[in-house]
């Protein structure tokens, strides 16, 4: 099957930060205080999903088809001084040809006729880490059809009272690794820093299709300027683009824009984007952010539901704050994935938000995730001295607890809860 991340976009299916010390996984981190109550794919509803095991992998029916070619082959070297002799050995192979290199994460990406053939090949290879299909990400959420009455997350989830205290600041970045940013939208403007272009290879993130721009906005449109909306957090925003022009992207570029983000300066990487399975470069790309540049990683958990245990990637990995979707109301909207890896919940549910031109309403776990990342944002600001690994539990205690009593597969700890993690940061 195509390995794909997850997104949903209108009717179709398209589609983390550690402190010095060793941070614990999310699997063995404290329980919930009850008392201080607390993901291109990209993220939309209604997308049918995993079940069963941790393995389990969404029918390739279920995604919305990509233009991109499953052609390329990504090698992971086991430590620098290999990738020498892999890329001898790769120019001896005929039909192959070496179109990325990632020193950083220690990856080379080779397109090729046969890519089953060459990867089985490099398994063999002894300076060979892994070896693996560069599978497709989708953006994940469906859209709806410039107004702060429209706005119901920022109130849901108490970010006018946190802004009595703090409204986010300018010293802040949270990176929108998605399909990029619409960097003159009215509501965005002199907010944005550009990042890089991983689906063009060139320096400008334009956002060609819509739903980085209405992420970035959820997270981090203008406050107070009399235009459209009110984003969570008055940060700056780096737009990194890993998805094109219809949502889709390969997971090495997705791997590079997380790595790109952490060496840059993001303080929080968000991601409304995933995968119907697991891979060792986005793995290790999530891991590197959070464990060695102390970057809050937040992703959409994904629109897999209602079924259990279909929390897709990179959501998935310990490295990462997996995000479900509330409907107005404070119940677990129908399309969001469940699964024990769920960390937090947040509004996600006919979201109005900036996109190229406008404004426009989607819903899906795209549109939590950066409500989440947002108030991270805030958190920093307040306390910037915190680590990522602080701020995650310091999310976690301060949610509002939904369901069941303590953490569950539904809302993970709870519904993020802005002006009480404010107030104790």
């Amino acid at each position: 099957m195509n390995n794909q991340f997850f997104t949903q976009i209108e009717t179709s299916r398209i589609k983390y930060l550690s402190c010095s010390n060793v941070s614990p996984s999310r699997k063995t981190m404290k329980p919930k205080i009850l008392a201080a109550a607390i993901a291109i794919a990209l993220l939309f509803a209604a997308v049918p999903g995993l079940v069963g095991s941790s393995e389990a992998q969404i029918p390739p029916e279920t995604w919305r088809q990509s233009n991109l070619p499953l052609d390329r082959v990504i090698i992971g070297y086991r430590a620098r001084y290999y990738k020498t002799n892999i890329l001898s050995e790769l120019s001896s192979m005929p039909d192959t040809e070496v179109v990325m290199e990632e020193d950083a994460l220690n990856f080379v990406v080779v397109k090729t006729k046969d890519p089953q053939g060459l990867i089985q090949k490099m398994k063999g290879n002894p300076s060979v880490k892994y070896a693996e299909l560069d599978q497709i990400a989708y953006a994940i959420f469906t859209p709806n059809d410039p107004s702060w009455s429209r706005q119901w997350g920022p109130q849901n989830i108490y970010a006018p009272e946190a802004w009595d205290t703090q409204k986010g600041s300018s010293g802040i970045t949270i990176a929108i690794a998605d399909t990029g940013v619409d960097y003159n939208h009215p509501d965005l403007r002199g907010r944005v820093t550009l990042g890089y272009d991983f689906a063009n290879n060139d320096k400008d993130p334009w956002d060609d299709h819509y739903h980085g721009t209405h992420c970035a906005g959820i997270a981090g449109a203008t406050l107070n300027n009399n235009i459209g909306i009110a984003g969570v957090a008055q940060c700056t925003i780096m737009a990194v683009k890993v998805l094109d022009s219809q949502g889709s992207g390969y997971y090495s570029w997705v791997a590079s824009g997380i790595r790109y983000a952490a060496d840059n300066g993001a303080d929080v990487i968000s991601m409304s984007l995933g995968g119907s399975s697991s891979s060792q470069v986005l793995e290790d790309a999530c891991d590197y952010a959070y464990e060695q540049k102390n970057v809050v990683v937040v992703a959409a958990a994904g629109n897999s539901g209602p079924s259990d245990y279909t929390v897709g990637y990179p959501a998935k990995y310990d490295s990462v704050m997996a995000i479900s979707a509330l409907e107005k109301g404070d119940t677990i909207a129908y399309y969001s994935s469940r699964g024990p890896e769920v960390e937090l919940a947040a509004p996600g549910s006919d979201i109005y938000s900036c996109v190229p031109g406008g404004y426009r309403s989607l819903s899906g776990t795209s549109m939590a995730c950066p409500h989440v990342s947002g108030v991270a944002g805030l958190v920093l600001s307040q306390n910037p001295q915190l680590s990522a690994y602080q701020v995650r539990n310091l999310l976690q205690d301060t949610a509002e607890d939904l369901g069941a009593g303590g953490r569950d597969h539904l809302y993970g700890y709870g519904k993020v809860d802005a002006n009480e993690a404010v107030q104790v940061a």
